[in-house]
């Protein structure tokens, strides 16, 4: 009778137990436990930086754990360059905590492109050698005014499309191997570097952007990880491994980061969906040119008709620079009706303007848009965004797939999207 006892009180606090684990699970891929704490840390401190909208969160969450487990799966977390980047972040990550204590640390955060050439660990000669003369040839394309992007797109079919580094993504600077971070730190905004090598290969970079966030320091040793991950500070390791994990997976299927998406994708993605970006009000495609006087509008107009709208801006500054009679400013883009008075008045006959002092007289030069769009260039930003998804719930499909995915809705009925019950 008494064992009886002890078994029921056993079984009891193993269900019990079993219960209290459970509750704390948002979803399991392949049995692997996804908790509520960790949830609300990638929340917090990964994708709160990118600024992804609630309404995408969830899926994007599985999305991101799906791509950590399909590159475990495949041992992409045993490669040499992948453990040589954490062997970077622990020591650094060490340094930041003697520096700063316990507390949060600044941390910069970096968004670039790349140009490529990835090299064995034992590279020979000739290797080394043609792989330098491809880059210096890319280098000398770049100063004579080659567009980055276009020679990135032709480089990412190749040995490139294996580098760890997502482009056009946030990436803490102590994620990246110190000859990147050494280079990117040298660079304004939209400046490239000169051809040069790290442990992964021969590269040439275009910093985007860079800021400044704070990051929480680790409590513990970070080399000596816990297995438990119910420790906020292991929580933050994590993430940041699957990072590197998910930019490797995002590197090795063209069209899952941001960065690898051609015109041609986006074009054919506008027209499959058009409708969608139909407008309620009018629009107006083109710029808004000031300058002195109508003759001096006259000679522009004829000057300008012949430009594509991108060039505007740059040829008004070199003509106001050899001619002052031609001094003039412009604005270029699309403005839908109500945004702008000098275009409410000259483009779309209504309202007025008051004429500017130093620069009085006032033109538009361009076409109506009544109904839309008239090609992806129009809405870049929001078909990027469209077809980006459109792509993740793709992909996400597929992963689906390939792993046993286990959700517990009723946890995520009382989780909001900062993670909290």
């Amino acid at each position: 009778m008494c064992r009886l006892v002890l078994l029921c009180l056993y079984l009891m606090c193993v269900g019990v137990t079993s219960y209290a684990e459970e509750r704390e699970v948002v979803f399991r891929i392949d049995g692997e436990a996804t908790s509520v704490e960790e949830f609300a840390h990638y929340y917090a401190r990964i994708h709160a930086v990118n600024g992804i909208s609630t309404e995408h969160f969830l899926p994007h969450f599985l999305y991101y754990k799906l791509k950590v487990a399909d590159a475990k799966k495949q041992g992409w977390d045993t490669l040499p360059d992948f453990r040589l980047q954490c062997s970077v972040l622990q020591n650094e990550m060490g340094r930041e905590r003697e520096s700063h204590g316990l507390k949060s640390v600044p941390m910069k955060w970096v968004k670039f492109r790349q140009i490529s050439i990835l090299l064995p660990q034992h590279v020979s000669a000739v290797q080394e050698r043609q792989a330098r003369q491809r880059m210096d040839s890319v280098y000398t394309a770049l100063k004579a005014g080659a567009d980055f992007e276009t020679l990135a797109r032709n480089y990412s079919s190749e040995a490139s499309a294996s580098s760890p580094y997502a482009d056009g993504e946030w990436i803490p600077e102590i994620c990246l191997v110190k000859e990147f971070s050494e280079q990117l730190g040298t660079l304004k905004k939209n400046d490239f570097s000169a051809p040069f090598f790290s442990p992964l290969g021969i590269h040439v970079v275009c910093l985007l952007d860079c800021k400044q966030e704070d990051y929480p320091a680790s409590k513990t040793d970070v080399a000596n990880i816990p297995k438990e991950e119910s420790e906020p500070d292991s929580i933050e390791w994590k993430q940041i491994t699957e990072g590197l994990l998910a930019a490797y997976w995002d590197k090795r299927h063209v069209g899952a980061s941001s960065g690898n998406v051609g015109n041609k994708e986006l074009e054919d993605y506008f027209e499959a969906h058009k409708k969608e970006y139909a407008w309620d009000l009018p629009h107006f495609k083109g710029g808004v040119v000031y300058c002195l006087n109508k003759k001096a509008a006259s000679k522009l107009k004829k000057k300008l008709k012949k430009l594509p709208l991108n060039e505007w801006k740059e040829k008004i500054d070199a003509f106001s620079k050899e001619d002052a009679s031609l001094k003039a400013e412009v604005e270029t883009g699309l403005f839908q009706i109500g945004s702008n008075p000098y275009v409410d008045k000259l483009a779309f006959k209504c309202g007025h303007f008051t004429p500017r002092t130093d620069l009085p007289y006032t033109f538009v030069l361009g076409k109506r848009l009544k109904k839309g769009p008239e090609d992806f260039t129009d809405v870049r930003s929001e078909v990027q965004r469209d077809y980006r998804l459109s792509m993740e719930k793709s992909r996400l499909e597929e992963l689906q797939q390939r792993f046993r995915i286990e959700i517990n809705q009723d946890i995520l009925k009382t989780v909001n999207c900062s993670g909290k019950k």
